[in-house]
């Protein structure tokens, strides 16, 4: 609508105005509809910084960044690169954040609060002046031609001062709502478009922060691939090996069963009288640093100052020595290994790969083992203070083990390679006596 044309206090000078106002308190409820979209757009974007925030903390919880041998399997050194995208997004986020408040919802409240405001107030200042002026204007034109000269002039004088606080206040009015005809025109889409901009520079700044990333997260997205078909060939391995070592276990069982002596992991020990060359031949072989195993399993070992028993892994070795485990609490010892990195991403990950990659192993010292002395002991398969059919004893001067084996057969088998290394024990040393 054309700003006013005339300015008399006419009646399409007032039709103007009662248009204008109602045109005001469309807008008015419009305005209140953006706000409460408004608000809830900042809400959203308050909690997607936060979000932004949180998931950057709990990636540097998980293992960004730090080395411990957890954090360092997950990869933590590389993802600590993706934390601080991360958290540049969020502090893009925060800056948005801040112009949709301050270009957006503080300026509707200010439309909303003052100016709206504005049009009421002066609305209701014009209505208390109209009312004066129309009482003055009532007390004057109600003189009658006798009245004295002086009342005539005060109330004359009255009336030109209600009329000149009426006119100051129509005008009020008037500023009032063209003001708002006038902010109608560019307040909303000079906000619009400015949040539109902050957009754009929002995104703007976080393509150019990933696209500076892009090459990097491809190397990782290869790396991870690699990985995981490096990981999947291992689990088939170790899947064929669980295989391979349950099929030894049921032969051995089988061939003791049978009094036929089962297979080691040298592949040495072959049947009955056999037995003893074999061992001899094994313990010889130790003498070069070559450290095999004869037999090894679970045995369940009488405490020797209480009746009960323990279940204790036990291994007998190629060095004629007998070691059992006992049940500490054992942590993983870090022991680091290299790995080779491929030419084309050794630049990123050659450091990650070669100092951080460990794997868990555990020592024979963590484990908290025990040795039992062959050389001076003898085996008998009849027990004196228990009547467990699956029992043998280890004799030596300074202490018996009693021994327990899960079935006949393993029992048997224990008994008959232990017997084999203490008999290659004592030759070796009449031997060694001789020369």
């Amino acid at each position: 609508m054309a700003a006013f044309i005339k300015l008399e206090d006419s009646p399409m000078f007032q039709n103007q105005v009662s248009f204008l106002e109602h045109t005001a308190e469309e807008v008015k409820e419009r305005c209140q509809t953006l706000y409460i979209g408004s608000k809830t757009f900042l809400k959203a974007l308050g909690e997607a910084y936060i979000g932004d925030n949180s998931f950057a903390a709990s990636l540097e919880a998980f293992g960004g960044g730090q080395d411990d041998p957890i954090s360092v399997s997950i990869g933590g050194p590389v993802v600590s690169k993706f934390i601080n995208a991360f958290s540049e997004l969020a502090n893009f986020k925060e800056m948005l954040l801040s112009q949709v408040e301050h270009l957006l919802v503080d300026r509707l409240m200010h439309f909303m609060d003052v100016d709206l405001q504005d049009v009421k107030e002066s609305r209701r200042q014009l209505n208390i002046a109209r009312y004066t002026y129309d009482q003055a204007r009532e007390k004057f034109v109600s003189l009658k031609k006798n009245t004295r000269g002086d009342v005539v002039a005060e109330l004359e004088k009255d009336l030109q001062n209600s009329k000149s606080a009426f006119e100051k206040r129509r005008f009020e009015l008037v500023t009032a709502l063209m003001n708002i005809e006038a902010k109608k025109k560019y307040e909303f889409l000079e906000s619009i478009s400015a949040i539109m901009d902050a957009h754009l520079r929002y995104f703007k700044l976080g393509y150019d922060l990933l696209s500076q990333l892009e090459p990097f997260i491809h190397q990782v997205l290869t790396y991870a691939q690699q990985s995981k078909e490096l990981a999947n060939v291992e689990q088939e391995r170790l899947e064929k090996r669980i295989q391979e070592f349950r099929t030894k276990a049921e032969i051995d069982t089988l061939r003791a069963s049978s009094n036929i002596e089962p297979s080691t992991n040298a592949g040495s020990i072959h049947v009955g009288m056999n037995l003893d060359k074999n061992v001899e031949a094994l313990l010889q072989s130790s003498t070069q640093g070559e450290v095999e195993t004869i037999k090894q399993g679970y045995l369940l070992k009488r405490s020797s100052s209480r009746a009960d028993w323990k279940r204790r892994f036990f291994v007998l070795d190629s060095q004629g020595t007998l070691y059992y485990y006992g049940n500490k609490d054992n942590k993983p010892m870090g022991s680091q290994h290299q790995h080779t990195a491929s030419a084309d991403y050794s630049n990123v990950f050659a450091k990650f790969r070669i100092r951080h990659s460990r794997s868990l192993s555990f020592s024979e010292e963590a484990s908290g083992y025990h040795t039992v002395d062959l050389r001076t002991s003898t085996i008998k398969m009849d027990t004196e203070d228990t009547d467990l059919r699956l029992c043998f004893r280890i004799i030596s001067p300074v202490r018996t083990y009693t021994l327990q084996a899960e079935n006949g057969a393993d029992r048997m088998d224990w008994v008959k390679k232990i017997n084999a290394v203490i008999r290659s024990l004592f030759n070796s040393h009449i031997q060694q006596q001789v020369l």
